[in-house]
C-alpha cells in the first residue's frame, strides 16, 4: 500500500527527532511494529523508568533527536532487560513507529499514564514538556510509595524478630527448664504445661510444623495474588484502624496527581478519568473514578459524584467543585494533590509514632508472658520449701 504524503512527512519528522508535526486523526496511520527477538517483557524497575524519563527529557530539550537519545540511553544501560527494552524502542522509532505506539508494547513497564502523555506530546509537539511532567509525576509517586513502605517496615521487622525470639525460647531454652522441674516432682502450673507442650510439639514434630508453615505461606501468597485476595487486601488497607488513614491518603494523593497531570497535559477528561481509575492502586478508589467517569459522560460534574463516596473527604470535594466553577480544574487538582501528600506525611509520622509503642507493648507482653510461665514453677517450689 502506497504511503500518503502526510505519512511520509510524519515518518521523516520522527526520524529527525523533531516530533513537532501535528497529528491529524483523519490521516493518521500507525505502522505495525517490527518483530523483535529477545526483548524482555517483564516489568522494569521504577528507578529505571525514572532514569529513562529524566535522561530522555534532558536530551530532547537540548535538541538531540529521539532515536539518538534512545541509543545513548541504551548504550549507558547496565541492566540487560532495561537495555533490551530501550534498544527495541530505538529500533521501532527508526523504522517509523510513533514513540507512544512503541511504548504500548511494554504497558507493565511504562504504564497507561506515561503512554498517554507521550501520545498527547505527539499531538501537541511538546515532548520535552511532557517528559518533564512525567518525571515530576514519577518522582512524586516514588516518594509516596517510599513513605508508605517505610511506615510498614518497622512493625514487620519487629514482628519477625519477636517470632524468632519466641521460637528460640520454645526450642532451646524451655527444655533446659523442664529438666530442672522434672527433678522436683511438683505439679507444674497450667501456663508452664502449655509452653512445654508447644516446645515438645515443635521439637518432636518439626517436619510437620515446617510443612504447615510453608503451606500456610504458599497458600497465603496464592490467595493474595488471586482476584478475591487482592480485593480483600484492598478492603483491609482502607479500613484498618491505625494505618487505614495513611493508605487512604496515599491512594487519594496518587489519584488526584494522576488526574491533574492528565488534564493539564491536554488529555480529554474522560480519558483522564479512565487512566486515573487504572492507576489508582486500590479497587475501591478505582471504582470511585469509574463511577465519576460514568456520570461525566451524562454531564454530571465531578464534585457531585465524588460527594457520594465516603472515601473522598468533604474538603477535597469542595476544592474540586471550586476548580470546576473557575475553569481551573487541573490547577486545583494539582494543589489538592499537594495538600493530600502533606497530609500523608503527617499520617505517616502519626502511624510511626503510634506503632512503635504498640509494638514494644506487644513484644513485652509476649516475652514477659513466656518468662512468667517459666518462673511460676520456681515460685511454687519456693513456697513448698518454706
Amino acid at each position: 500500500m502506497t504511503e500518503s504524503v502526510y505519512q511520509t512527512k510524519q515518518r521523516r519528522a520522527w526520524r529527525e527527532g523533531k516530533g513537532r508535526l501535528v497529528v491529524q486523526p483523519s490521516a493518521r496511520h500507525e505502522p505495525t511494529p517490527p518483530p523483535v527477538a529477545c526483548v524482555a517483557r517483564d516489568r522494569l524497575r521504577r528507578d529505571d523508568v525514572i532514569y529513562f524519563t529524566t535522561q530522555l527529557a534532558v536530551m530532547i530539550e537540548t535538541g538531540v533527536t529521539l532515536a539518538e537519545a534512545l541509543d545513548a540511553i541504551a548504550d549507558q544501560a547496565r541492566d540487560p532487560e532495561f537495555k533490551a527494552v530501550t534498544a527495541d524502542l530505538s529500533e521501532q522509532v527508526k523504522s517509523g513507529v510513533e514513540f507512544s505506539a512503541a511504548l504500548e508494547r511494554y504497558p507493565r513497564s511504562f504504564g497507561q499514564l506515561f503512554i498517554a502523555l507521550m501520545r498527547a506530546s505527539e499531538v501537541s509537539g511538546t515532548m520535552s514538556q511532557m517528559l518533564q511532567r512525567a518525571c515530576d509525576y514519577l518522582a512524586q509517586e516514588r516518594e509516596t510509595v517510599k513513605r508508605v513502605k517505610g511506615a510498614m517496615i518497622y512493625p514487620i521487622c519487629m514482628l519477625s524478630f519477636c517470632t524468632l525470639v519466641v521460637i528460640g525460647l520454645l526450642i532451646f531454652i524451655l527444655p533446659r527448664f523442664e529438666r530442672i522441674y522434672a527433678g522436683k516432682g511438683a505439679v507444674l502450673p497450667g501456663p508452664t504445661r502449655l509452653l512445654l507442650a508447644l516446645s515438645h510439639g515443635m521439637a518432636d514434630y518439626w517436619y510437620l510444623v515446617l510443612t504447615g508453615a510453608v503451606g500456610a505461606v504458599v497458600g497465603a501468597v496464592a490467595f493474595l495474588r488471586s482476584p478475591r485476595g487482592r480485593e480483600f487486601m484492598d478492603t483491609v488497607r482502607v479500613r484498618m484502624p491505625v494505618v487505614g488513614k495513611m493508605y487512604r491518603k496515599a491512594y487519594l494523593a496518587r489519584s488526584l496527581r494522576t488526574m491533574a497531570t492528565m488534564v493539564s497535559s491536554g488529555v480529554s477528561l474522560l480519558d483522564g478519568l479512565e487512566i486515573t481509575a487504572g492507576v489508582a492502586g486500590n479497587r475501591h478508589f478505582s471504582a470511585i473514578w469509574d463511577a465519576v467517569a460514568a456520570q461525566a459522560k451524562v454531564g454530571t460534574s465531578l464534585s457531585d459524584e465524588l460527594a457520594n463516596h465516603a472515601l473522598i473527604p468533604g474538603t477535597v470535594v469542595h476544592m474540586v467543585a471550586a476548580g470546576e466553577k473557575t475553569g481551573q480544574l487541573a490547577k486545583v487538582m494539582d494543589r489538592v494533590a499537594d495538600f493530600c501528600e502533606d497530609e500523608l506525611k503527617i499520617a505517616v509520622k502519626a502511624v510511626t509514632s503510634l506503632i512503635e509503642p504498640l509494638m514494644i507493648i506487644l513484644m513485652g507482653c509476649i516475652i514477659g508472658g513466656i518468662a512468667m510461665a517459666l518462673l511460676l514453677p520456681v515460685f511454687s517450689l519456693s513456697k513448698l520449701l518454706h
